[in-house]
């Protein structure tokens, strides 16, 4: 993601001896290092000292080796998502045709745009449609020049959303997930045979990791789940996908106590917290409600942006 537009920079060559992904979020960059050679992966986190993540950046950068091929997440504050009918050219033409398709979508500047695309499933009898991710060209650069000052191998540059399906097994049925993160809205994502189906975040609920159960039932979780049914509804009549059978729950932030009771006694039985594929058993000593994005990008691997 983001690979495909960024070719003017030369990024690290992999032969690297393990992965480091570096999330960058809110308050806080956490780096995860899942070194070669059956050493144990580690996870750390660097405060960002009143918005300064350039900082913050610099401080955590010099814990990662430079043999190991360096992943970056970005957070949504970085990027915007863009939903579109996919236009009916040819693929080597559509990243080029892209920026004058959304340039009036977005507050981007067109010279400033960096974009890439997935496509996204179409309803039976309507035009297909993609997701497109734009962001700021230089706002990349200076993250990408902070890399190069060090010396590090950047393999790629990820987003949140294009991340959750590598955390599950997904059999036939849709699979919903739902993820919180301090002050960001929750995202609801449906997944089917690993690949995304829809997506949305849910306005509003920013501070669910915060609320207490009283404030909760006070209407807060009403509309939650409201949300959620709407969603199962749409994706069931218009995207003509099989019924939600499991939903998977991801609620970071440590003030949060446990909601899936919450949901099972709102006849929601079919809501359990999120279990990692047998093949991240390794990551099951960190707490996946808050590593989930840096365990998903290390599954995704290390691949060369060019």
């Amino acid at each position: 993601m983001l690979a495909k537009v960024l070719q003017h920079i030369r990024f690290g060559q992999n032969n690297a001896a393990g992965i480091a992904v570096l999330h960058i979020r809110e308050h806080e960059i956490q780096l995860l290092l899942q070194p070669a050679e059956g050493k144990p992966p580690s996870v750390q986190v660097q405060p960002v000292p009143q918005g300064n993540w350039q900082l913050a950046m610099q401080d955590i950068l010099a814990k990662v080796n430079k043999s190991m091929a360096l992943t970056l997440i970005i957070p949504p504050t970085m990027y915007q998502i863009i939903q579109l009918e996919k236009p009916a050219i040819a693929e080597q033409e559509l990243l080029t045709a892209l920026p004058w398709q959304i340039k009036d979508l977005t507050d981007i500047a067109l010279e400033e745009l960096v974009l890439d695309y997935i496509d996204l499933p179409a309803a039976p009898g309507q035009p297909a449609k993609i997701n497109v991710v734009v962001s700021v060209k230089s706002q990349l650069q200076e993250l990408i020049a902070l890399v190069n000052r060090d010396k590090l191998n950047l393999q790629q540059i990820l987003i949140e959303e294009w991340l959750i399906h590598e955390l599950l097994d997904y059999a036939d049925h849709a699979a919903l997930v739902l993820m919180h993160q301090p002050d960001q809205d929750v995202l609801l994502q449906v997944i089917r045979q690993g690949q995304l189906q829809f997506s949305r975040r849910l306005r509003g609920f920013n501070r669910l990791h915060q609320y207490s159960d009283s404030e909760l039932q006070q209407g807060v979780f009403d509309n939650l789940l409201l949300e959620i049914q709407r969603s199962m509804d749409y994706i069931e009549s218009q995207l003509k996908l099989p019924p939600v059978r499991s939903i998977h729950l991801l609620c970071s932030g440590s003030e949060r106590t446990d909601l899936v009771p919450l949901f099972h006694q709102a006849g929601f039985g079919q809501v359990q917290a999120l279990q990692l594929k047998p093949e991240l058993q390794w990551a099951a000593g960190f707490d996946v409600n808050e590593f989930w994005p840096a365990i998903a990008a290390a599954s995704a691997g290390g691949e060369p942006a060019v």
